[in-house]
């Protein structure tokens, strides 16, 4: 199940791994929003796959979700 970011959330997880706000910006336009209950939000994993190609970040450095235990 795809968990959803609101705006707010979305700019603190990206913030906090050193993006600006012209980079934040960036990811969640080429992420893209969807909207749920009349809000905008975003794709927890496409924010996270897109922000771990920042080059100063390693693949796994960015996660807004922890995975299930198997």
């Amino acid at each position: 199940m795809t968990t959803y970011l609101d705006f707010a959330s979305a700019t603190r997880l990206l913030a906090s791994q050193g993006f600006n706000r012209l980079d934040i910006e960036c990811v969640l336009d080429l992420t893209g929003p969807h909207i749920k209950n009349g809000r905008e939000v975003w794709p927890a994993d496409r924010i996270e796959r897109l922000a771990a190609r920042a080059y100063w970040l390693g693949e796994h450095d960015v996660a807004a979700v922890t995975p299930a235990a198997a």
